[in-house]
């Protein structure tokens, strides 16, 4: 069994990246609801909380992601401080970054099927034109560049999305940290030569990166390589790679057409927009493969991760949430300048739920499998609706709602009944504990005016024993108190 380690309204779970900068987790919370989610949580390394620049640049990220609403776009919740850590959550795509499908592809020593290549990178075009056009409420445009597309930054769901993420050094209008010319960020291997120069960028370096990436899944290599940095800088610079058809022979020549136009040296004639390129892609795959959909997507990521994946759901049924819950939240920093629309965080940090001793019509089950650990207050007018229920008689495990008394006006004359006979109170002896003992079957109560014996003798066991009859419907019992069961509490106390 493991546990979880809060941090914010976050429960941190494994650890599924490590970086020089930062660590991402899984890691569970909670929304209003008490639902869980979970969500991806990236930590920064402690020696770089000291650092300003860092923090800012990490702000400008939380920024940036926050105002894109796009469904190939990662969508950032919020970048906090709590217990005097700095973090980023953002949205939990379960699956694979392209970095590891790559490295599995490797292994097998096989590229990446045409298909799938051409349609995630159609769908990271996609993402890349939102970011490139994306405009603030007053519409004025943000010149998002990306500066950092690569296959560690693109993922790929079990489910057949494709997902762009980390706009940790993107450049924009609502970025405070200028970088100075001549200064390089982002991986030398899927710059464009612009961008290994330290020239001036706009949006067609992401384009030339992107296609990179395109050429990496095609051919399992980048196009650019060498034995050091220096060596690597030159090779980008000048743009020369080999053709993808004489590392891939069969490649169809129309999605190498477009994989050279991405990685064409000059800007201009480059396309000019992601969406130039996503269109080419996508008209490619639907002359290559008319019925190609994300599902298909799905399955090549699910059959090539398929040991990781039961792994994985194995590991996240050992982890328990601690029992003590800190209430720091944590402070959210996009806003500390108070220029900025802070992120609505619908998310907790502990779970929240009820457990009502009222029973559904015909069950008699009381849900307890739920991780939840605290009780909320309940209104004045929920408890009234609670009240208001019918009493369950529970038989065999089956309830059986009680029947209400009919209200007459008063003088109205009553038809005749027959008195029945004053029904016997269970006193304290006949009280049966909850957990019965193994040679103490529980008894069944019978909802009929006949008294009926126990069902006591499964296989050995005492004999029958006879309870006293319960009529129907007993007045005193539906006027007793509504109890509100806390299901938790009730089993520790076993």
């Amino acid at each position: 069994m493991r546990r979880a380690q809060q941090l914010g309204r976050y429960h941190l779970l494994d650890r599924i990246a490590f970086g020089g900068m930062a660590e991402i987790y899984r890691a569970k919370t909670f929304d209003a609801n008490g639902q869980p989610h979970l969500v991806a949580v990236k930590r920064v390394l402690a020696h770089l909380a000291e650092d300003d620049d860092f923090i800012q640049m990490l702000v400008d990220e939380a920024k940036i992601a926050s105002v894109l609403r796009h469904g190939n776009i990662a969508r950032v919740y919020e970048f906090a401080r709590a217990h005097g850590e700095y973090f980023i959550a953002m949205e939990h795509v379960d699956g694979k970054d392209m970095r590891t499908v790559l490295e599995r592809c490797r292994t097998k020593k096989k590229p990446i099927p045409p298909e799938h290549a051409a349609y995630i990178a159609a769908e990271v075009g996609s993402a890349l034109h939102a970011a490139h056009s994306a405009v603030d409420s007053r519409g004025k445009p943000l010149r998002i560049i990306h500066r950092d597309v690569s296959p560690s930054n693109i993922i790929c769901s079990y489910a057949g999305e494709v997902k762009l993420c980390d706009f940790g050094i993107a450049k924009a209008t609502l970025s405070r940290v200028t970088t100075k010319t001549g200064v390089i960020k982002g991986k030398v291997k899927y710059m464009s030569p612009e961008q290994a120069l330290g020239r001036k960028l706009d949006h067609r370096s992401d384009v030339f990166s992107l296609g990179s990436c395109l050429y990496e899944m095609l051919t399992r290599i980048p196009p650019f390589t060498a034995t050091n940095e220096m060596d690597l800088l030159i090779k980008v610079r000048d743009a020369k790679y080999r053709a993808v058809s004489e590392l891939t022979p069969g490649i169809p020549p129309e999605l190498e057409t477009i994989t050279d136009k991405c990685l064409t040296r000059s800007r201009a004639n480059r396309y000019q927009t992601a969406a130039e390129a996503e269109a080419d892609l996508r008209v490619f795959l639907r002359k290559f493969m008319p019925n190609y959909s994300r599902s298909h997507l799905g399955r090549f990521i699910r059959k090539s991760f398929a040991t990781e994946i039961e792994r994985e759901l194995r590991m996240l049924e050992e982890y328990v949430l601690g029992d003590e819950v800190s209430d720091d939240v944590g402070e959210n920093l996009i806003n500390a300048d108070g220029e900025f629309e802070p992120i609505d965080v619908p998310f907790r940090p502990k779970p929240t739920s009820v457990s009502v001793a009222i029973a559904p019509s015909g069950s008699g089950d009381f849900s307890g499998d739920s991780n939840f650990t605290t009780m909320p207050k309940l209104e004045r007018q929920e408890l009234e609706d609670i009240h208001g229920q019918n009493t369950q008689i529970f038989v065999d495990g089956r309830g059986r709602s009680a029947p209400m008394p009919v209200q007459r006006p008063r003088g109205a004359s009553q038809p005749p009944v027959a008195e029945p006979a004053p029904a016997p109170r269970l006193s304290s002896a006949h009280v049966v504990p909850r957990r019965p003992t193994r040679t103490q079957p529980p008894p069944v109560i019978s909802a009929s005016p006949q008294a009926e014996t126990v069902a006591g003798q499964r296989a050995r066991g005492p004999a029958p024993v006879v309870l006293p009859q319960i009529p129907i419907y007993d007045e005193e019992l539906h006027a007793a108190p509504t109890m509100i069961i806390d299901i938790g509490r009730m089993r520790r106390g076993r």
